[in-house]
């Protein structure tokens, strides 16, 4: 049985619902159609008290939920009469969990109810296909809705577009038919999913992943060659490769094959919960400027490359070179230590706690060195993947340099691939 707590009921308070419905007089069929529009103010938390979630149900337990909270959602409308709810017998062959009818100025309404544990794209979509030849069938006015958790605005997208309707227990609802519409836009984000389990397809081992199918999306990639391309266990791409399918990022094809198939999608995502700053190594202060500066670290990256010494121009370094936008001071890298030691030596580095002019970051996993780019005159920086990254989780100008960034060098690169 799961666990329930009032948690996020709170944040669901005050939802506005609009419902309308345009229809001819019920006493007098020759009267002109009219346009009834009404907009009440509902506290949603006594819909979900009780029955938020902490951790993932189960498919049982959001059969379970359903019926009580569509029925209630519906009577908040004073324009919805008799509304009653069936649910189905809990077989694995149904095609849905339930039905509600329901009466609009006399006429009857009809909602297919198909329940899903998770709201991700590739699991409603096997809820579109399996209400879809019900709806077909009905011969009232018959709609289809999906209930789950958290539906995702993915999700909804869809839904939208098989003409279908959704409800999930973050506050996000839709019933739509020809003459009546009520719909509730509260949450686009999931709140049942713990931080970790949001940034969980960015972390550094399957960063490596996701900047190697960036850069060639178009390619079908199996398990075994990723993970042996990318230095990872093969479970890690199961993984990565799993979480993408089922966000319908990527497409799933003969044996262990996938390829990404949105790549914008998973770029918006890993810049909407997966940007973490990188950690600081060292702020230091130098001296040199102008033509002395850009010798020094050319003299770094040349005596790097004949001692094996790790050294990676980064962020604002690396767009200024590439793509100029934000004109932000200072030089930043990345390096190992081996390769801080060649930077304080070369810059004349003092260390200093503010007014720093350089900045060294500490690379967060290994897989850093193999997403890089060529600079001239023979520097070394960043990928345009981890260059985008660094350049989010630098502030407001970074932000606006990062979106230049990838409009400049990420765009092409993806359409290139396509």
């Amino acid at each position: 049985m799961a666990t329930w707590t009032n948690k996020a009921a709170a944040a669901a308070a005050d939802v506005l619902f609009h419902s309308q419905i345009d229809f001819q007089h019920p006493l007098n069929s020759r009267m002109a159609v009219k346009s009834l529009t009404i907009s009440l103010k509902c506290h949603f938390q006594r819909l979900l008290n009780s029955v938020i979630p902490v951790k993932s149900m189960n498919p049982r337990d959001v059969d379970d939920l359903w019926p009580g909270l569509l029925q209630r959602l519906l009577e908040t409308s004073p324009i919805v009469a008799a509304v009653t709810t069936r649910s189905a017998p809990h077989r694995r062959d149904e095609s849905a969990e339930g039905e509600v009818d329901f009466a609009v100025a006399g006429e009857p309404h009809r909602l297919i109810v198909a329940c899903k544990a998770s709201g991700q794209p590739r699991h409603v979509r096997d809820a579109i296909g399996r209400l879809a030849p019900v709806v077909a069938r009905a011969a009232d006015l018959t709609r289809g809705l999906v209930f789950a958790p958290f539906i995702s605005p993915a999700s909804r997208a869809l839904l939208v577009e098989h003409n279908m309707g959704w409800l999930d227990l973050a506050g996000n609802a839709r019933v739509a038919f020809p003459r009546f519409h009520l719909e509730i836009s509260k949450a686009d984000r999931d709140p049942f999913a713990t931080k970790r389990e949001q940034r969980s397809l960015f972390f550094p081992k399957s960063a490596r992943l996701l900047k190697l199918l960036l850069h060639e999306p178009h390619l079908s990639w199996k398990v075994a060659d990723l993970a042996a391309r990318a230095d990872v266990s093969v479970g890690q791409v199961s993984n990565v490769r799993r979480a993408l399918i089922e966000r319908e990022w990527a497409h799933a094809e003969t044996g262990e094959g996938f390829r990404l198939t949105q790549p914008d999608a998973l770029l918006d995502a890993w810049r909407d919960d997966g940007v973490q700053a990188p950690s600081i190594a060292l702020r230091g202060y130098t001296l040199k400027h102008g033509r002395a500066l850009d010798a020094a670290i050319e003299q770094v990256f040349a005596n790097g490359d004949s001692q094996n010494v790790r050294v990676l121009l980064a962020s604002h370094s690396v767009a200024r070179r590439a793509a100029p936008y934000a004109r932000v001071a200072g030089e930043f890298f990345y390096a190992s230590p081996a390769g801080i030691t060649l930077l304080e030596q070369h810059l004349e580095l003092v260390a200093t706690d503010k007014g720093e002019n350089v900045t060294i970051f500490a690379p967060g996993d290994a897989g850093l060195w193999q997403e890089t780019m060529a600079l001239a005159p023979n520097l070394r920086g960043t990928g345009p993947i981890q260059t985008y990254l660094d350049l989010l989780a630098s502030g407001d100008r970074g932000r606006e340099a990062a979106s230049h960034w990838r409009t400049e060098k990420i765009d092409p690169m993806l359409a290139e691939s396509s």
